[in-house]
């Protein structure tokens, strides 16, 4: 009887696979040249509604999903470069599973042979290649920007056990913005018009500020511009921010907050490189003044770091120079690494930051960044009343809004166990806010005294005034991520 019931159930699978189309993969063909995100497809009537696909990718399974259906087809994406897959011969399978009482069964198979070139056909001279911005009058250029925030905390005893820290990530936030050359000099420099922008197909977007905890609807006559005249190399050779004077008797003028968005260029080696070869480089960090909004001449703040050429690679259909630009662990934070290469000390907090970029270098203009931002705090504990409060996040070291000051954020004190509120580390850190008061008078946001300056400062958690004792100090790690990414 239970032979007989393997026999039907034998044919009812081999029955139910001839019901469908063949399960062949349409794209890419046997034989293709692919990069980046490669789109296979599967004829869209070959799945049915109990199955799904396995991916093997070289011979190793990747994962297992069921592909999602586009037109007459299903569609899985396999990114070569997000997965590491290097250059060279590469098999992509998908197995056809259907599950059968509770059980997976493989009912067919596909696989074709295919080229990974992601870094192949792009020449690079014997001499090295000079990597220059080109800058054309009437360029406009949209970038969406997306800081990623996580926390991690360990009390000394974990970290002398060599615990690991949880992480708790806190939150993300995008802003699009504007990069519009309005004039090319004989020299190659070019005057860069940087602002924010309202989201697509909006007059508006939801923005958290420096001097924010949460964010708040901009409009786009609230987000102004901010002027730069730049080297070919992306080196400031002036920066403004024009003085507006809003129209007399103009309805609710006097209290507008206007918005500045400061995120400089990247520099660019000042020689002819070739991958592998490092340099000594410039990280650019946009920067307001600390007084005098609309008559600084500068708006960011240079701070040394190592550079190197990594290679060539397309990304988004262009033909890329990857390059990183790295300040190594250990050092002071970004305040701190200005006032230590001044000989000064500033703090205890520690900061690695780097940034990978790949620079189109056909049409001389940015494709993407990835800034990734470590800062390392050691936090004591007070000696009475150590309680079981959060601490607060570490604020984003900070940059200061018109009228303001150059202020690191600071973390809010309270128990060992769990992180605080925001503190900072949620805000947009390029953000900054300038008011207008009184006949068009600029301060500096919210706080005259202070206005968008460094991220505030975490908020902690409440103490256990019950308590006693010196408690043992923290350690707060947060990972800050931007994603600068060119808009389709």
């Amino acid at each position: 009887m239970k032979r007989s019931i393997g026999v039907i159930l034998g044919l009812c699978v081999a029955g139910f696979a001839l019901a469908q189309a063949p399960f062949t993969i349409v794209r890419p063909a046997e034989g293709s040249k692919v990069r980046e995100q490669v789109r296979v497809l599967i004829p869209g009537d070959s799945i049915p509604d109990s199955g799904y696909i396995g991916v093997f990718v070289g011979g190793k399974f990747v994962e297992a999903l069921v592909p999602t259906k586009k037109d007459k087809f299903y569609e899985y994406v396999l990114d070569t470069k997000a997965r590491n897959i290097p250059d060279g011969n590469l098999r992509i399978e998908v197995v056809l599973y259907v599950d059968f009482n509770d059980a997976p069964r493989i009912v067919d198979r596909s696989s074709v042979d295919v080229q990974v070139q992601n870094s192949a056909n792009i020449p690079i001279p014997e001499e090295g290649i000079s990597l220059r911005y080109k800058f054309r009058p009437g360029t406009h250029l949209i970038y969406n920007m997306t800081q990623r925030v996580a926390i991690s905390t360990l009390t000394q005893t974990q970290n002398q056990l060599g615990g690991r820290a949880a992480e708790f990530p806190l939150e993300s936030e995008t802003v699009r913005l504007l990069y519009a050359v309005d004039n090319a000099y004989g020299n190659g420099d070019g005057l860069v018009r940087m602002q924010a922008m309202p989201n697509r197909g909006k007059d508006y977007a939801m923005l958290t500020t420096l001097d924010a905890q949460e964010p708040r609807k901009f409009y786009d006559y609230e987000m102004h511009p901010i002027y730069m005249r730049l080297t070919s190399r992306g080196k400031e050779v002036f920066g403004s921010i024009p003085f507006y004077v809003p129209m007399e008797g103009s309805a609710g003028e006097s209290s507008r907050m206007d918005l500045f968005a400061s995120y400089p260029l990247p520099v660019l080696p000042e020689k002819k490189v070739k991958p592998g070869d490092p340099w000594s480089a410039a990280f650019q960090w946009g920067s307001l003044p600390q007084t005098g909004l609309h008559e600084q001449t500068s708006v960011v703040q240079n701070f040394d770091a190592r550079g190197q050429f990594v290679g060539v690679e397309w990304e988004m259909g262009f033909p890329c120079a990857k390059i990183q630009h790295t300040i190594e662990a250990g050092t002071r934070s970004i305040e701190g690494i200005r006032l230590a290469q001044e000989g000064r000390d500033f703090t205890d907090e520690k900061v690695a930051m780097s940034e990978t970029i790949w620079f189109a270098m056909d049409t001389g203009k940015i494709v993407k960044i990835i800034r990734d931002i470590v800062v390392d705090r050691k936090i004591e504990q007070p000696a009475q009343g150590a309680g079981t409060g959060a601490p607060g996040a570490p604020g984003v070291p900070g940059t200061a809004g018109g009228g303001g000051k150059v202020m690191p954020g600071a973390p809010g004190a309270g128990g060992p166990t769990m992180p605080g509120g925001r503190g900072g580390a949620g805000n947009l850190d390029l953000l900054q806010r300038g008011g207008y008061q009184g006949g068009g008078k600029p301060t500096g946001g919210m706080d005259p005294d202070l206005g968008g300056g460094g991220a505030p400062t975490g908020r902690g958690g409440a103490t256990d005034r019950t308590g006693g004792g010196a408690a043992a100090p923290q350690f707060v790690r947060l990972k800050i991520q931007q994603i600068f990414v060119l808009e389709k």
